[in-house]
């Protein structure tokens, strides 16, 4: 009687079958990366688009884009505060995400600086009905679709060991808009986010002596610069990247005060390539967007803008 011969794979072809395996996810691994990559570019490309959309909503509401800084800062300080990335939360959102409250002046704490003050903008849990009421009728809806848009505080976004949020840092608990790459993982009120970093918004000033628009000139001849405020800001860009404080290129804070207070790299990375030598920045009767982009740092050529970022080739 014969035995059938059951035939299998020798141990050398399975070798040489994991190691072509091997080889082919090598090569396909890279390219999944840089796809999943460029759909985040994709979508945060279209982020950039629906705040844009908002803000000009938002124009034709009232007649000008919001302030990209909160006026309750001191005029011979940098203590932008209340900055632009959270003026612009607040004309989207609400400073409490209820809706942009018409009497709105872009103070921190309300619409004016009384104490204590008695005129706040956001409902609070202790609010008697009355003042509720009164504040929810004076209410616009929101000119962005939170379902789409990640919002946090800052103090949810930094590490809490090293935020601080003593006289001339970013407010903490005032929200700013946040990008769609994952910088952190938080756990707020017991549920886990994936948090971006911030959005930051610049508005232009075209007469470069309105001080209620830009308190700090950098000179009086210097209207190009006094387009836009760096320091609008300024503190927030100081916290340096989530993940590990690295600081932006954009503004560097720690290593070159000297740059940092004049804001060389801000109006170079705006700067308009066509015209170098006036020092015109782009769109300089509106608005500028900047989102960190992948890499978590602003400054750098991956970060995602409403203009093309003027950076070295």
């Amino acid at each position: 009687m014969k035995t059938k011969k059951i035939k299998g794979f020798t141990l050398p072809e399975i070798l040489t079958v994991m190691v072509i395996i091997a080889i082919m996810v090598s090569i396909l691994m890279p390219a999944l990366s840089k796809v999943k990559r460029l759909a985040k570019d994709v979508k945060q490309k279209a982020q950039i688009v629906s705040i844009e959309m908002g803000v000009t909503i938002y124009k034709n509401d009232f007649g000008e884009y919001p302030p990209s800084h909160g006026s309750n800062a001191p005029a011979d300080s940098y203590s932008f505060s209340y900055c632009g990335a959270q003026t612009l939360a607040e004309a989207m959102f609400g400073q409490d995400m209820l809706g942009f409250h018409t009497e709105s002046t872009y103070i921190n704490e309300g619409k004016d600086n009384t104490i204590p003050n008695t005129s706040k903008l956001y409902i609070y849990p202790t609010m008697p009905d009355l003042d509720r009421t009164t504040s929810l009728s004076k209410r616009k809806e929101p000119y962005l679709d939170r379902t789409n848009i990640s919002v946090f505080t800052p103090q949810d976004i930094f590490d809490k060991d090293t935020y601080s949020s003593v006289p001339g840092m970013v407010v903490s608990d005032r929200y700013v808009i946040c990008d769609v790459f994952t910088a952190v993982n938080r756990e707020i009120n017991g549920k886990t986010y994936k948090v971006g970093t911030p959005v930051l918004y610049f508005r232009a000033n075209p007469s470069a002596f309105n001080t209620q628009l830009i308190p700090y000139p950098i000179t009086p001849t210097d209207h190009a610069r006094n387009i836009y405020n760096w320091r609008d800001n300024y503190f927030l860009v100081g916290q340096g990247k989530i993940t590990d404080g690295k600081e932006h290129p954009l503004c560097p804070i720690g290593t070159d005060m000297t740059k940092a207070r004049s804001g060389e790299r801000f109006y170079g990375f705006i700067g308009d390539p066509m015209i170098p030598n006036l020092n015109r920045p782009v769109r300089p009767e509106s608005f500028l967007l900047i989102s960190a982009g992948n890499d978590g740092l602003y400054g750098t050529k991956d970060d995602i803008c409403n203009f093309d970022p003027n950076l070295p080739n």
